[in-house]
């Protein structure tokens, strides 16, 4: 099944997780290792469908579009924002404090779980780095 979700913006970037994931398995097993949680990521676009994710990165190592209409599997952490708020923060251009204590970034289940959503985008995000 497509990560790949229509009026979301953000599912180019789940696709490209997706890729980074199979490109580097080095990466993501070392992911897997640190982080060891199932997050969910669940957007709302400007039309205001609300979609979620999931990132296993506790078992499997897989990005998947959560159905929802299926009974909700067990997730470590849930975090919730805008569609364009997530991808400014993947992109660098947001700040995950400041959109979290502006009340744009919610979460339910263990935070500091959370924390780790940027550097996993980071690590195994395929698009080359810009060098400083």
């Amino acid at each position: 099944m497509s990560v790949k979700v229509n009026g979301f913006s953000a599912s180019a970037l789940f696709k490209e997780l997706e890729e980074g994931m199979k490109k580097d398995p080095a990466a993501l097993q070392n992911g897997i290792k640190q982080i060891q949680a199932i997050i969910v990521i669940t957007l709302r676009n400007q039309t205001g469908q609300v979609q979620s994710w999931i990132l296993d990165l506790k078992n499997k190592g897989t990005v998947e579009v959560l159905d929802p209409n299926a009974k909700q599997s067990k997730s470590d952490v849930q975090i919730i924002l805008k569609d364009a708020d997530f991808v400014k923060l993947v992109n660098g251009k947001a700040n995950s404090k400041k959109l979290f204590m502006n009340g744009k970034l919610k979460v339910k289940g263990n935070l500091m779980k959370a924390t780790a959503i940027e550097s996993v985008f980071m690590r195994l995000d395929p698009r080359p780095k810009p060098k400083l």
